[in-house]
C-alpha cells in the first residue's frame, strides 16, 4: 500500500473519484452520494466493503486476511466481485460495490 500526503491508496477494482465541494461531508452523505453515482449504472449495487480514512473504519472488520499489501477488506470485495469503486473526496471514504455493470472508461 502505497502512502502520498498522508493517505493510503490502494489496488482498487473499477475506481472512480467523486469529489464533494461541501464542508459538512460525513460518512451517511459520502456513502448517499456512492449509491446515487454507482445507481447511473446498475439499478440495485450491492456495496461490499467501506473504509472511513477520518475514523479509521473498516466493513468488513473481519474479512479476508491481508495479501499482496491489500487490506483485508479490498481482499473481501474482491473474492466477492467486488468492481466498481467510488472514492469520496480523495480517500476520505472508499466505497466498493458488486455491480452488473462497470463503469464506462
Amino acid at each position: 500500500m502505497e502512502k502520498e500526503q498522508g493517505r493510503s491508496y490502494f489496488n482498487l477494482p473499477g475506481e472512480s473519484f467523486l469529489n464533494l465541494e461541501r464542508t459538512d461531508v460525513d460518512f451517511e452523505k459520502a456513502k448517499q452520494a456512492a449509491v446515487e453515482r454507482v445507481k447511473k449504472y446498475d439499478s440495485d449495487p450491492m456495496l461490499l466493503a467501506w473504509y472511513d480514512e477520518k475514523t479509521g473504519r473498516v466493513s468488513p472488520r473481519e474479512s479476508c486476511g491481508e495479501e499482496t499489501g491489500q487490506p483485508g477488506w479490498v481482499n473481501y470485495a474482491k473474492k466477492h466481485g467486488g468492481n466498481l469503486t467510488v472514492n469520496v473526496n480523495h480517500g476520505d471514504y472508499i466505497f466498493i460495490f458488486k455491480s452488473e455493470h462497470a463503469f464506462p472508461a
